[in-house]
């Protein structure tokens, strides 16, 4: 019995970081703009504080994106992608443009 193929966009990542349509997102916000508030991504998105933490600490764990807190008239927690991370996500992109070019 043959194996069967892997998933294509399995095959595209490391460890299935971007399958999570969440995590994909923030990290192509973060691409285009290298850094984020954390209430204007969790507005962006629309996801709650507890599942927008909960998906940064993934990627903050395998060194995509770090977290940090500064001080301005209010508190403010800013989220930033790392050189690794956009050097992942613009792999990750490319690849995955040319499996959809494969496809259309």
């Amino acid at each position: 019995m043959a194996e069967e193929d892997p998933n294509p966009l399995e095959v595209l990542e490391k460890g299935g970081v971007f399958a999570s349509q969440h995590r994909f997102t923030i990290m192509l916000l973060l691409y285009l703009h290298k850094r984020a508030g954390f209430t204007e991504v969790q507005r962006l998105l629309d996801l709650t504080p507890g599942n927008l933490d909960h998906h940064l600490r993934r990627l903050e764990e395998i060194g995509y994106v770090r977290t940090r807190h500064v001080l301005d008239w209010r508190p403010l927690k800013v989220v930033e992608i790392t050189k690794l991370g956009a050097a992942e996500f613009r792999e990750y992109a490319v690849n995955l443009r040319q499996l959809l070019e494969q496809v259309t």
